[in-house]
């Protein structure tokens, strides 16, 4: 009767994984893992896979840790001593390796939170796959090789989009409707935590007042990504560079040609397919050449400053000239003095 608990468990664990996978761009993923974790270990531990079952309990662990610690590196690094220990105080053959060397491959893949992990977990998987065959976890194996399906089609689609970014199309947003506030806000959401989400009640009274701008990426007729910019006071701008990044209705002003604009890149929000160093460049070109505009039509810039909430963002503010703050529980990026002079071609 354990062997088939076992199997449920296993099947419910994969499942649970799969949901995390999909929901790219925030912590919401780790939770999942976690909980994820907790099915496995009941798996391993009802059909003696015990190395399994330490290698799970300690991603628990593991997990958490990259949840609540900031450099995902420095956890990657200090988990290596661990998965050598238990490597071998729980060897009983050869196979016993294989899920070592997975949960190693998957915590190098968290600790780059890109389109990479696409790749490594497919490695992950085929390591996991000769572990659990070798102790009798079959359920598992069916949701690994659906998985590995899914990241092959995945990644073939990426390269379709990779092969035609060159014709993607960037267009200032001169007018935004209610289908368009709807489309911003659902790439918000695979992008970021809902503590960074803005309802679209709250971009509609925005835009309604005319605090904001819009850069559209289009793939044919699609919306694909956007790019909000909005000014916002200079106490606030101050506020964001300490920590701060929370931003206010009040802290919006229109933007000005009598005083100087303290400029805040609010999102820049892509489709994760698109996430490759062509739209990368794309992207960054776009924004460029939106500040130059605007500082060549009367507005004076003051500074410009961006929160990276995702790998893309902080790869286009890092290609952008932007400076990142240190010692911040978030990516904080300005652009300020002879570099913001630099940038718009002062």
């Amino acid at each position: 009767m354990s062997f088939y608990f076992a199997q449920i468990f296993g099947i419910l664990a994969w499942i649970i994984l799969i949901i995390s996978y999909w929901k790219s761009g925030s912590s919401k993923i780790l939770y999942l893992q976690i909980i994820s974790c907790i099915f496995f270990a009941l798996n391993y531990f009802m059909l003696g896979a015990y190395t399994g079952l330490f290698v799970v309990l300690f991603e628990i662990v593991r997990d958490y840790l990259y949840i609540k610690i900031k450099s995902s590196d420095k956890v990657f690094k200090y988990s290596i001593p661990f998965y050598i220990f238990i490597a071998i105080f729980s060897y009983s053959y050869i196979c016993s390796i294989f899920c070592v060397l997975a949960s190693l491959c998957d915590s190098y893949a968290l600790s780059k939170k890109d389109n990479r992990t696409v790749v490594y977990g497919i490695i992950t998987y085929l390591f996991w796959i000769i572990y659990d065959i070798s102790f009798g976890s079959y359920g598992t194996v069916v949701m690994e090789v659906f998985i590995i399906i899914s990241n092959l089609i995945f990644l073939y689609n990426s390269y379709s989009v990779y092969l035609r970014s060159d014709g993607l199309r960037v267009e200032k947003g001169l007018s935004i409707t209610n289908n368009m506030l709807k489309i911003f806000n659902s790439l918000d959401k695979d992008n970021y935590n809902n503590h960074f989400l803005w309802s679209i009640g709250k971009e509609k009274e925005i835009i309604k007042n005319n605090k904001s701008d819009y850069i559209f990426i289009y793939d044919s007729n699609e919306i694909v990504g956007y790019v909000n910019f909005i000014r916002i006071t200079n106490s606030k701008y101050e506020n964001i560079t300490r920590g701060d990044i929370r931003i206010r209705y009040s802290d919006i002003k229109k933007f000005t040609k009598k005083t100087g604009n303290y400029i805040n890149i609010n999102s820049i929000s892509i489709k994760n397919i698109y996430k490759n160093d062509r739209v990368k460049k794309l992207v960054i070109d776009a924004i460029r050449g939106y500040l130059v505009r605007k500082y060549k039509y009367g507005y004076k810039i003051s500074g410009i400053i961006s929160v990276g909430l995702d790998n893309f963002e902080c790869c286009v503010l890092e290609g952008s000239m932007f400076r990142k703050e240190k010692n911040q529980k978030y990516n904080i990026y300005t652009l300020e003095d002879k570099k913001l002079d630099k940038y718009l071609g002062v």
